[in-house]
């Protein structure tokens, strides 16, 4: 061929590629053979195009996808393809919103694509409605399997047709629409209508009879299977999306039901027509794949099928102790077990002697018993309810004991079972049982209690008198010794490891209690005081005071268990103490710190030890010791800490002032010790003068370092350190930060010295104000005002009233 012809040839057949991939994105829903189609040969144009024409059928990419491979489309194309879509449009969702409007052509997914549902009309409740509205059951056929032999084979099918052995043969080829498949060298051969085992026989004989006789001697061997199936067109109605579906061959009832959305909310369960060729083939009961599993009826379907989903006929509604409440549809000659069996039986706490049955008449309802006996006789009628209580939260075979037995439970009432049989089922009567009186406390007809008493006694020996039949819910109590007695103790406090209160029992003695307690403490001494119970009859005497009767001994300390001091017998309620011994004291301490040569605790030597005896222990005072700010911590015992707890409640009862005020007082109140100024020139020139204070344990002596800043806080333009100025006045170190803000309460100002002391504004003859000294380390604080809250509305009309009733009031005193 010369090159210029070459180079036209090329260029038509390129322009005939471009011109089919643009038919493609017109015809991707129409089209029959896709299989030489280029994706990346698309302009965006063209991708447009077909993502307008999936929307406009409501068709979604993985849909569009399964459509094409149909139609011959290679599955590396399909993936570019999906890709493409995806890249401009995201997925697709179908929309079923008019379906009832216009019965347009649906389409099925492929392989692992979810078709999307809608919420169907039908109630929730009626069993059966959860196969179309569960998104995660589609019932996709899987076209990936292996061809069934029973698959009849139509037009459209693609057929891949495989001789091998001494001849060779490989094609693809197409059921034409009058059945036939067009074999090269061979001919045409007739396979619509047959399946696929049929027709690979037919073909076999075929080419056997022409050129390729080695098949008839087995010198070749032939192979036929489907590689393309072909799509078939299938007309639903009395669905909830009625109308022309386009499925795959391999397509089944289920597919059908589930991609139209399942029966209308009228539409029948149970009796869904599958119609062939104007004939009824095949009548789809639901219910049997929904209780068992049977997919008996999920039969293949073919081109041009029909199926008809018609009223359903009756209905009833199952509610209360069922496993599965809901809506059913009954067939004729159901009964109500069938009923029970679709709902998957009764619960556990079913009521099942009778149930409760509204019917519909025609004029009104009424309400029926049903008795367990005629379950299997009573055929439910449309529109039926049938409720199925609760039994009842009684027994009726119950019986309890309580109390000095080994056993105490519940127990049947057998037939004849009597007191005496009743305490042999607990394993008998405990050793404490009092056996002078039991009781049995019965339900009477209208359930009011009454209670028998009986003598355990005469129980035992058989008298029938005693030994009562037991009647439902009866429960016997049988009383232990031990109740009757109450609880008995004695007390021991004092100098003892472990006081507290003991259980008393009987010949417990003085040495046995002190055992149990863990013996004396270090501190113990070798008197014993045991207040004892004074038992009266009634009060002889006017002047009869005593409370008890106190016994005082002397115990060995160093063994008291075996020593020959008096064992005392103790009595219930004795209060036993032991005593401290006289001047027992444990050494205590106070602490110094800061500025002194030897900081740290040190022991007291004696009761007597005062502020300046603790400093010449620690060595003195360094050159750095600022002596006006000295103090000292002393820490609140726990007495004095419940005090401060009750002040505070007392507190916040009272004080009506702002919640800030209240908190600042509380924290004060509430400190864990007090802090006391020192004056310690005084203190060391005079020493045991009221100056140098008596120490006392733990307390803590702080002598700080010198510290030349003066502090300003509080309601001033700046809150500041300002360095000690021998000449500066109180006003000049307010001028130092500032000077006093809006806020300032200026006359209530005040000092707070190193060692604690505070000293504030004092107000002499006329306006003239003393102010207090500054000294080096002090802190001057200027208090802030108290929020002052406006008068309400309610507040300004009362005080208004107020003084117009005082002014009517002076003006009548005149005249």
């Amino acid at each position: 061929m010369p090159k210029l012809h070459r180079l036209t040839y090329l260029f038509l057949l390129f322009g005939l590629l471009l011109c089919t991939q643009s038919l493609f994105a017109q015809d991707l829903l129409k089209g029959k053979d896709l299989s030489q189609i280029k994706v990346e040969l698309l302009s965006e144009g063209d991708i447009a195009k077909l993502q307008a024409q999936l929307n406009s059928s409501g068709m979604s990419i993985d849909q569009a996808a399964q459509l094409a491979a149909t139609k011959g489309m290679p599955s590396a194309e399909i993936a570019k393809l999906k890709q493409r879509l995806q890249s401009i449009a995201g997925p697709v969702t179908k929309d079923f919103s008019k379906t009832n409007e216009s019965a347009g052509v649906k389409q099925i997914g492929d392989e692992g694509a979810k078709v999307e549902t809608t919420k169907i009309a039908n109630d929730p409740k009626i069993f059966g409605a959860e196969l179309f509205t569960t998104a995660s059951l589609t019932f996709e056929p899987n076209l990936k399997i292996a061809t069934p032999l029973n698959y009849v084979l139509g037009p459209d099918d693609q057929l891949l047709v495989n001789v091998y052995g001494v001849q060779e043969y490989t094609g693809d080829l197409i059921v034409n629409v009058d059945g036939k498949i067009n074999i090269p060298n061979v001919g045409p051969v007739k396979v619509g209508g047959l399946t696929i085992e049929s027709a690979t026989e037919r073909i076999k004989t075929t080419m056997g009879n022409s050129v390729y006789g080695f098949l008839k001697t087995g010198g070749s061997k032939l192979s036929v299977s489907l590689s393309r199936i072909r799509s078939i067109k299938v007309t639903i109605i009395g669905s909830n999306r009625s109308g022309n579906y386009t499925l795959s061959s391999l397509s089944t009832v289920f597919n059908a039901l589930y991609l139209c959305g399942g029966p209308s909310p009228f539409g029948s369960f149970r009796e869904i027509e599958l119609i062939r060729n104007n004939t009824p083939v095949r009548k789809i009961d639901l219910y049997r794949f929904l209780t068992v599993g049977d997919q008996s009826d999920n039969i293949g379907l073919k081109d041009n099928d029909v199926i008809r989903i018609p009223a359903y006929k009756t209905r009833v509604a199952l509610e209360g102790e069922v496993k599965r409440p809901g809506i059913f549809e009954m067939l004729a000659g159901e009964n109500f077990t069938n009923l029970i069996s679709y709902a998957s039986g009764f619960t556990d706490l079913a009521y099942t002697a009778t149930l409760k049955l509204t019917q519909n008449t025609d004029k009104e309802r009424r309400v029926k018993d049903i008795e367990k006996n005629a379950y299997q006789l009573y055929q439910p009628h449309s529109g039926d309810i049938f409720t199925i209580a609760k039994i009842l939260d009684r027994f009726e075979n119950r019986v309890t004991i309580k109390g000095a037995v080994f056993r105490p439970d519940i127990y049947e009432l057998a037939k004849g079972l009597r007191i005496a049989d009743l305490i042999r089922k607990a394993d008998g009567l405990k050793e404490d049982a009092f056996l002078g009186r039991a009781q049995i406390i019965r339900l009477k007809d209208d359930l009011t209690k009454e209670i028998l008493s009986i003598d355990l006694k005469k129980v035992l020996a058989g008298d029938p008198d005693n030994n009562l039949p037991l009647q439902r819910e009866d429960e016997l109590l049988i009383t232990s010794i031990f109740e009757l007695k109450g609880e008995l103790s004695v007390t021991i406090q004092g100098e003892i490891r472990i006081p507290g209160e003991y259980k008393y029992v009987d010949k417990l003695s003085l040495k046995d209690l002190i055992l149990q307690a863990g013996g004396f403490t270090e501190a113990a001494y070798n008197k014993v005081e045991i207040a004892r119970l004074i038992k009266r009859k009634n009060i002889i005497e006017k002047n009869d005071s005593s409370l008890a009767t106190v016994i005082n001994t002397e115990i060995n300390l160093e063994s008291v268990a075996f020593s020959e001091s008096p064992n005392i017998t103790l009595q219930p309620f004795d209060l036993i103490t032991i005593r401290k011994k006289p001047g027992y004291l444990i050494p205590e301490k106070a602490t110094v710190l800061g500025e002194v040569q030897f900081p740290g605790p040190y022991a007291f030597a004696n009761k007597n030890e005062h502020i300046s005896d603790l400093i010449e222990k620690s060595g003195g005072l360094t050159p750095q010791a600022f002596l006006e700010g000295a103090f000292l911590k002393r820490f609140k015992t726990d007495l004095e800490k419940q005090k401060s707890d009750q002040i505070i409640k007392t507190l916040n009862k009272t004080v009506k002032d702002s919640a800030k005020a209240n908190i600042e007082t509380a924290n004060e109140i509430t400190r864990d010790f007090d802090k006391i100024p020192l004056d310690l020139k005084k203190i060391m020139n005079a020493k045991g003068s009221t100056d140098d204070i008596l120490l006392k344990p733990n307390d803590e002596l702080v002598i700080p370092t010198f510290d030349g800043q003066v502090k300003v806080n509080g309601s001033v333009l700046l809150s500041t350190q300002i360095p000690y100025t021998q000449n500066y006045v109180f006003k000049d170190y307010i001028s130092a930060a500032g000077g006093y803000n809006i806020t300032a309460q200026r006359n209530r100002a005040f000092v707070v010295y190193a060692n604690g002391k505070a000293a504030t504004i004092k107000h002499t003859l006329l306006f003239f104000k003393s102010y207090p000294k500054i000294m080096p380390g002090c802190e001057i604080v200027v208090p802030k005002k108290a929020d002052r809250k406006p008068l309400s509305a309610a507040e300004l009309i009362a005080l208004s009233t107020a003084l117009a009733s005082l002014i009517i009031l002076i003006s009548q005193l005149k005249l």
